[in-house]
């Protein structure tokens, strides 16, 4: 698979989903919009960072023989050659001495402490109580080492015909009761755990006995992931460890592990502030000789020089395999340039750098070309990630100079802009205070999800007249002075002007707005603030309520106190006083961490899928920073699964129906049958006899019938429109074109009789979307409350209930 091409796919797919939200009338805005987006503001180019060869050390076969190791770890890690850092631990492990390991990704340092717990015990002895707790931050790198440790097992045992006499448990809140009463009944040898745990071990009533364990036998004590131990977090840690070390009957070894300790100052600078760091959480000293870095090689052959010049433009033979790529001109260059730079402490990692760094660097010390130059380092890249392909799948653990993608994606958030006519304002999408030698205020602008007009965001100063730029999530009325949204009103051209005032548009708002008096309508005094006002004002932010030479500009004030915006007059739509602003109004995206995070994933598992990975392959870990986020990306990601099944089953049920229409009547069916699913899936009762089975399908007809019904609420979801919003979903009525054309029924209806039977039609369609959508449909079968009630009861009685996520559809609980 071409990872580049993967990368650039997704790219284009993440733009493709945040562009579609962009609906921005004003011109100048949106070429700007547009312009920064295409410069790469919010994706920008990604970091692409090598990962060098670490420095090989002995083998353990080696340490055996110098009689550092016991004999019995050259049959838990057959033929395992160490890295040089490896080797260094073990060594001090050995000795009884703790360490820090600080060395990159999947450099190997787990094995460090297990390698150590796993000497010390063939010496010492086993079975015997907890000699080593292994602590790490998340439980699933806890069940990722359990996997390791069952490895190792079936090493020794295939080694020596015997089992691994070690024995080791992991005990988290994951654990099931039955396994923690066995471990507390019999402790292992060693316990995996998370910190949290740890601390409820050391005070929880019923644990005594493994608590009494601990005490008694522990020896190691080893942190994974040290570097996320900090702040409050990290002072916590610090004084267990001091209560363990406190407590127990023999010294504890201390062992730690991070590849991102510290990465600033020299080599000596670094491992000192490692070292004061272990120092403090460990509560021993720690010296810089007791910190392990890594020692790095070169991967490919080195003559003592770069290759320069035309050497760099050797074309790229990608059909070729490792052994002339190590000895290639331009993969040796980027080896140098990219990967690693020779420092007096040896070799170190260069910082991540970007393809366009690369290309303009390969410029620069060569004649190439820039397309020449573009061309030759990606095709590189592309044969560095098949070479290593093909060593992976022919089992070598090395591979040669791999590399890692970075792809940092920003966060849309608001267009700023000066006050003034389109074109003769400063439009940006950095936030700020002033712009320009003028220092006029720069003022968030939002847009109208119906029209595309511009809302600008302001506070208004009333005892200076002044306006002052709002965030749009800003709802404070300071100092009880009034804050909204101006409309402007650049001409007096027909799409320019949306509102005057006049009868006609005070005839279009609701009839509680309004009164009718002598002189016509007139708003009630609670409504004036809704409605627009017409305010003048100047690029500065002064306003009046009169044009003058000061106050050149015109636009419509509407004030957002209390209830927000109650009426956009650009589009001709009313809301409710609880509608959430952003379903009103836009900024420059919709999307939030969370939408980011789910989107960009399923469309990475979907470039696997296509890219003809097997199903088991097609996988992805996502991280976030705790427990709460961590939940929120998961229901996320289970209710875009959910959405997205739903509307695919629309999609499918569309497709296989006669001329791709359906009634409604039909959708639960169509939909049932477009899915496909096995009667286990649905229901606990997978036997049942075909009466039943009708049943039950029945009742999911219903059930999905509800979803779909649910699915196309209007503005339900922002961030994922329905079919309908997508254009992907035509919704019609019944009969409509032959009622219009029914031209007795329409003689005495005004206006409808004056139509031709295609203008009736047309306007027939548009009411009923109106009513369909602004007020709401009603079925006896399906959506009154007594029917909605007795169909929640069967949906419960017949469909399992992992099956029927969400719990509440139609606004009542199932």
């Amino acid at each position: 698979m071409d990872v580049l091409a993967l990368h650039r796919r997704a790219v284009e797919r993440y733009q493709g989903y945040i562009r579609s939200f962009i609906d921005i009338r004003d011109d100048d805005i949106r070429q700007e919009v547009i312009a920064q987006l295409d410069s790469g503001k919010l994706w920008p180019e990604p970091l692409i960072q090598f990962n060098p060869a670490y420095k090989i050390g002995k083998s353990i076969e080696t340490l055996v023989k110098e009689n550092v190791l016991r004999s019995e770890l050259a049959k838990v890690f057959a033929n395992y050659q160490l890295y040089w850092h490896q080797e260094q631990a073990l060594r001090l492990g050995a000795k009884k001495q703790s360490f820090v390991v600080t060395s990159g990704t999947g450099s190997g340092k787990s094995l460090t402490y297990l390698g150590t717990v796993f000497n010390s015990l063939f010496s010492t002895g086993y079975g015997k109580g907890v000699k080593a707790l292994i602590v790490y931050p998340m439980n699933a790198l806890i069940n990722s080492q359990m996997e390791e440790l069952k490895k190792y097992a079936e090493t020794y045992q295939k080694s020596t015909s015997s089992a691994f006499p070690i024995t080791f448990n992991a005990y988290t809140g994951q654990t099931a009761n039955e396994v923690r009463q066995e471990i507390i009944a019999a402790p292992p040898d060693i316990l995996l755990t998370n910190y949290m745990m740890l601390e409820l071990l050391l005070t929880r009533a019923g644990e005594e006995q493994l608590r009494h364990s601990i005490f008694k036998t522990l020896e190691f004590l080893a942190f994974d992931e040290l570097h996320t131990y900090r702040g409050r977090q990290g002072a916590d840690v610090s004084y267990l460890i001091r209560r363990i070390k406190a407590l127990t009957q023999s010294p504890v070894v201390c062992m730690g592990t991070s590849a991102t300790m510290s990465t600033r100052g020299t080599f000596d600078a670094q491992k000192k502030a490692v070292a004061e760091v272990a120092t403090k959480i460990f509560g021993e000293p720690i010296t810089s000789g007791q910190i392990i870095g890594e020692q790095l090689e070169r991967s490919l052959d080195w003559s003592g020089t770069v290759p320069t010049g035309n050497a760099l433009a050797t074309p790229i033979p990608s059909e070729q395999g490792l052994e002339v790529l190590k000895s290639h001109p331009l993969a040796i260059w980027l080896e140098n340039s990219a990967a690693i730079i020779e420092t007096e402490h040896g070799l170190r990692r260069r910082k991540p750098s970007t393809a366009g760094d690369l290309i303009a660097a390969l410029m620069e010390t060569s004649i190439i070309p820039k397309e020449q130059a573009t061309t030759q380092i990606l095709d590189l890249l592309r044969w560095i990630a098949a070479v290593n392909k093909r060593q992976t799948d022919q089992g070598e653990r090395y591979t040669c100079l791999p590399f890692k993608l970075h792809q940092f994606f920003a966060q849309t958030g608001s267009v700023y802009a000066t006050l003034g006519l389109p074109k003769s304002r400063k439009v940006t999408l950095e936030p700020g205070i002033y712009e320009g030698a003028d220092n006029d205020f720069v003022f968030p602008h939002v847009f109208s999800r119906a029209s595309g007009r511009t809302f600008i965001c302001v506070h208004v100063d009333q005892k200076n007249a002044r306006f002052l730029p709002r965030e749009f999530n800003d709802t404070d009325a300071r100092d009880g002075n009034d804050f909204g949204y101006i409309l402007p009103e650049y001409s007096q051209q027909e799409e320019d002007v949306f509102w005057t005032g006049s009868q006609d548009d005070l005839a279009a708002l609701p009839a509680s707005w309004t009164n009718i008096s002598a002189a016509g309508l007139k708003l009630k005094q609670d409504f004036q603030a809704r409605a627009p006002r017409e305010i003048y004002y100047n690029r500065h932010g002064n306003y009046s309520i009169a044009a003058s030479e000061e106050c050149p500009l015109k636009g419509w004030f509407m004030s957002a106190v209390k209830a927000g915006l109650l009426f956009d007059p650009t589009a001709g739509l009313f809301f409710e006083g609880n509608t959430n602003e952003r379903t009103k109004l836009t900024t420059l995206g919709n999307e939030g961490r969370s939408t980011s995070t789910t989107i960009t994933s399923f469309i990475l598992l979907s470039q696997l899928a296509e890219a003809g990975f097997p199903i088991q392959d097609q996988k992805l870990l996502s991280f976030t920073d705790n427990r709460q986020d961590a939940a929120l990306q998961s229901g996320h990601f289970n209710d875009f699964i959910r959405i997205v099944r739903i509307r695919s089953a629309i999609f499918y049920a569309l497709k296989d129906a006669p001329n791709q229409t359906l009634k409604s009547s039909q959708l639960g069916q169509n939909i049932r049958q477009s899915l496909n699913l096995a009667l286990s899936v649905y229901s606990d009762n997978p036997s049942a006899f075909p009466s039943e089975h009708k049943a039950i399908d029945d009742c999911l007809e219903k059930y999905l019938t509800y979803q779909a019904v649910h699915d196309l609420r209007r503005g339900w979801r922002v961030v994922l429109p329905n079919l309908e919003k997508c254009a992907l979903l035509e919704i019609d009525y019944e009969d409509r074109v032959e009622n219009a054309a029914f031209e007795e029924g329409w003689k005495s209806v005004p206006l409808f009789n004056e139509l031709s039977k295609e203008q009736r039609a047309e306007l027939l369609r548009d009411v009923l979307d109106y009513f369909r959508l602004e007020y709401a449909i009603t079925s006896k079968t399906w959506l009154v409350p007594g029917a909605i009630s007795e169909n929640i009861q069967t949906i419960r009685s017949k469909l399992r209930p992992e099956c029927t996520e969400p719990k509440e559809l139609l606004g009542i609980t199932v």
